[in-house]
């Protein structure tokens, strides 16, 4: 995930593809998931996973941004099921309405937890839908546990810190605007409202040493993989080129005029792409 310092709100440089003169979109408004069909917890290594259910048929993990809450898919989930497909979305450890634990923060430990959650669930695979932080776990578990990823679609995903710089002005007023909103939801969602700044810290300090995915690594993944971003994000083109052309069933997809929050500022685009996403890899994962 490329946000940082929400526990003072206080943004770091961090890198775009957006040049100084290209404008950018503001942050956008932030829609609610609606409520779900069916929703629990699970309990997973010393945490208990909050996680909520839309529609029937074949399963698609939603795995949410850094900081972030389910509701990351509230438009997708419900037209993912309008369309067919059973939607599980969930909080990661630390996040939303999951709990936490002091063991330390790390996306192979959060793909672990979704394994897990899988397994309460009892799905053996599935198709994966990752924004930013979730887009890493989705490339964690398609690297370190294939047989659960029937494919995976990543928007906003880095393969090492080392893809980030200095973002414009206009930039830092759209991150200044998101870090406020993932205050706010995390004091409304969470079952401990006064710890942000605590796991925020956490969090970041995640971000600022992970993740560290190489060529070889995603030269192993033999799931189909769409690695998406917008042409206004923060990550650097080159990653992004480089982790699409270094899977050997990986796609690359550039949304215009798209910045970090695509899936809110063009939910129809979005949706529409996902959806074509799984209609065009489904043969692709069952060859």
């Amino acid at each position: 995930m490329m946000r940082r310092s929400f526990a003072i709100l206080t943004l770091l440089a961090m890198a775009g593809t957006a040049t100084a003169t290209q404008p950018v979109p503001p942050f956008p408004a932030t829609p609610v998931l609606p409520h779900p069909a069916r929703s629990g917890y699970v309990a997973v290594d010393g945490v208990r996973l909050w996680y909520a259910e839309f529609g029937a048929g074949p399963p698609v993990m939603l795995v949410e941004g850094g900081l972030d809450t389910t509701d990351d898919w509230a438009y997708l989930a419900p037209e993912l099921a309008a369309h067919g497909y059973r939607a599980i979305v969930f909080d990661s450890r630390c996040q939303g309405r999951s709990t936490c634990s002091p063991t330390a923060l790390g996306y192979r430990l959060m793909a672990r937890d979704t394994v897990a959650l899988m397994s309460a669930l009892h799905l053996e695979r599935a198709s994966f839908v990752g924004y930013s932080d979730g887009g890493i776990i989705g490339l964690e578990l398609a690297i370190h546990d294939p047989r659960r990823v029937v494919s995976l679609f990543a928007y906003g995903a880095n393969s090492n810190p080392g893809t980030l710089a200095p973002l414009s002005d206009a930039q830092k007023r759209v991150e200044a605007d998101s870090a406020a909103w993932s205050k706010r939801v995390y004091e409304q969602a969470s079952p401990t409202p006064n710890d942000f700044a605590a796991v925020a810290s956490r969090i970041e300090r995640m971000w600022d040493t992970q993740p560290h995915l190489t060529a070889a690594q995603f030269g192993t993944i033999r799931a189909p993989v769409w690695i998406v971003d917008g042409d206004r994000d923060m990550i650097k083109r080159s990653d992004t080129d480089f982790m699409a052309r270094s899977i050997p069933l990986g796609s690359e997809l550039i949304l215009p005029f798209a910045s970090h929050y695509a899936l809110w500022q063009y939910p129809k685009f979005f949706d529409a792409a996902v959806l074509q996403f799984l209609a065009s890899t489904d043969p692709l994962a069952h060859r």
